[in-house]
């Protein structure tokens, strides 16, 4: 969890006070009602995402990086309004380009590309998520088992207050599949699949490798199990199978076509494609398995949400086998969810990197499985309303203690906590501006382009200035693999296209991943230094940051030229 000062930590407090006793009033109505009444439901669901939002506002009001994946999209964002060809002009490294170009709506609405319009963004994102979620788990199960599997799902995101309170690049493809199971639970429900509906399915399946392609194979799984049901209900196969096929296809050929069009495709397939298939640490997929309960207990809040899930299989998997019935409990929906888990979990251990935001594709798998071994389990248990009513009380608590129990070792500072403390006094401020950026805004004119060699795209963000470079921090020329020559060419070959108005070298030894100038600064790649050194002048350094300017840009008289000897003065006096 993040730190608060006194004020919003009684604020925090306070709202995991309301969550609780929205949770209670929630399992008393569920408890007491005799049926389902969709507008009671509504009026429920208006009332979570209300306090959604209320436990979300420090994080959206907070206008300062908290994820330096925040800073990257934003920045890419902004680069594409101006050159608007993905690949091409701007690459996301493994976040595909719908994740960048829907961060462009909001400055349509005339909001700026900072972090409170972000973020704001995918607070809607996040209920249109959830919104799915919930959906997906009421058509496939019984009201009571679907409300059951929500609860760890609808407490994680009220109460999680660290990394997933943040804008991470999974924002968009985890509604997308979202949105694709909620699909597959509507054609699971039907005698007969419909072709609109299988269409929409296929359509919404071929968007996913274009927001980021880690989704993907949990995107396949859906469309092969549909095509399943295709297989086992449909009395027109052919058309089912045609209108799920074209559906899948038609997003993607549209893409090829674009990128085609605009000289991007070569880009698309060796630097997307073939390099998010080489994006590694390294290590065997046996190795990283073996990492991953380390990975799980340093992933925040979302090892208590994991706990709950596996505390509910076992338990209903233990009352199936006791009952002798848990052969008959495996139909096609049994292994649609635990293939989801492998998948899911194949999915989040690939690339090797400990990254929290990654276990969020293991929540709609979990939610599933444990809604089908728990609806088969229901049966063998005989109790009366009393118990019922502990036994919801129970569950509720299991799934809220442990957030309820980290926040107060995080306010009484039992927990570790990161340098990010957030105060009342922050929030709702403009977006602030570092004394680099404001020393590169002396060398820039508005419309400028700005080259950063370094992990701190934020500097972009104060500035306003777009990338320079399709890549806005040089990741992969600076981490061995297959085509890192290839990556390094390409940087090279958009500097001398766009010749960025400042050249900003960051590497230090306080910089985030980069930390070793004798192995990181762009003097280590020969043609980049000679290209830097011919065309850029060093004119500043601020904490060892060196900015470069282009040398012709010096040489022009006016504004710049003056804003450089008053600067060339103050740093001699």
């Amino acid at each position: 969890m993040l730190n608060f000062d006194e004020w919003l930590t009684n604020y925090t407090l306070s709202g995991f006070l309301l969550v609780l006793i929205f949770a209670l009033f929630y399992l008393r109505a569920k408890l007491n009602s005799e049926g389902p009444f969709e507008s009671v439901d509504w009026r429920w669901a208006t009332a979570f995402f209300a306090i959604l939002f209320l436990m979300r506002y420090p994080f959206i009001a907070y206008n300062h990086e908290l994820d330096i994946d925040e800073s990257q999209m934003l920045v890419q964002a902004m680069s594409l309004k101006k050159f608007w060809i993905y690949w091409k002009h701007v690459d996301g490294l493994t976040q595909g380009p719908l994740t960048s170009y829907l961060l462009i709506v909001p400055s349509w609405l005339g909001m700026p590309f900072d972090y409170t319009s972000a973020r704001l963004l995918g607070f809607i994102v996040l209920c249109l998520t959830l919104t799915a979620t919930f959906l997906t788990f009421r058509n496939l199960f019984k009201e009571p088992v679907a409300v059951i599997i929500f609860i760890p799902v609808a407490f994680f995101y009220l109460l999680s207050q660290g990394s997933f309170s943040s804008l991470y690049n999974e924002y968009l493809v985890l509604c997308l599949l979202a949105i694709c199971f909620w699909l597959f639970s509507l054609s699971y429900r039907q005698s007969q699949p419909d072709a609109r509906l299988l269409f929409l399915l296929g359509f919404v399946s071929g968007m996913v490798p274009f927001a980021k392609l880690q989704g993907v194979p949990i995107a396949l799984v859906i469309v092969i199990f549909t095509g399943l049901i295709i297989l086992q209900r449909s009395t027109q196969k052919a058309r089912a199978l045609a209108s799920l096929s074209v559906g899948g296809l038609l997003f993607p050929f549209i893409v090829l076509y674009f990128t085609t069009q605009h000289e991007a495709f070569d880009y698309f397939w060796k630097f997307y494609v073939i390099g998010n298939m080489e994006y590694s640490s390294g290590g065997s997929i046996w190795q990283k398995a073996l990492h991953y309960p380390k990975f799980l207990r340093q992933s925040g809040q979302f090892l208590f949400l994991f706990m709950c899930y596996v505390f509910l299989i076992i338990c209903s998997l233990l009352l199936l086998v006791r009952s002798g019935i848990l052969f008959k409990s495996m139909r096609l929906l049994f292994w649609f969810g635990l293939v989801q888990i492998m998948i899911a979990f194949y999915v989040i251990i690939k690339s090797g990197y400990l990254f929290p935001h990654y276990q969020q594709f293991m929540i709609i798998p979990l939610g599933i499985f444990s809604g089908v071994v728990l609806e088969a389990a229901m049966p063998t248990i005989k109790w009366n309303s009393g118990k019922i009513r502990l036994a919801g009380l129970a569950w509720m608590l299991i799934c809220l203690m442990p957030h309820v129990l980290n926040k107060l070792a995080t306010v009484t500072r039992h927990a570790s906590l990161p340098g990010v403390q957030i105060r009342k006094g922050e929030l709702g401020r403009p977006l602030s501006i570092s004394p680099v950026s404001k020393e590169l805004l002396n060398f820039t004119l508005p419309g400028d382009n700005m080259t950063i060699w370094g992990w701190h795209p934020a500097y972009h963000l104060e500035t306003k200035l777009p990338q320079g470079t399709a890549d806005v921090v040089p990741f992969r020329l600076l981490t061995s693999g297959p085509q890192q020559k290839s990556y390094q060419e390409k940087y090279l070959n958009d500097l001398k296209t766009t010749r960025p108005a400042v050249f900003v070298d960051l590497i230090t030894s306080h910089s985030f991943w980069f930390n070793d100038p004798a192995r990181y600064a762009h003097e280590q790649i020969a043609e980049i230094h000679r290209f830097v050194a011919q065309n850029y002048q060093q004119v500043s350094a601020i904490n060892g940051e060196r900015i470069f300017v282009r040398k012709d840009r010096l040489l022009t008289p006016g504004k710049l030229h003056i804003r450089l000897k008053k600067t060339h003065r103050h740093k001699g006096q």
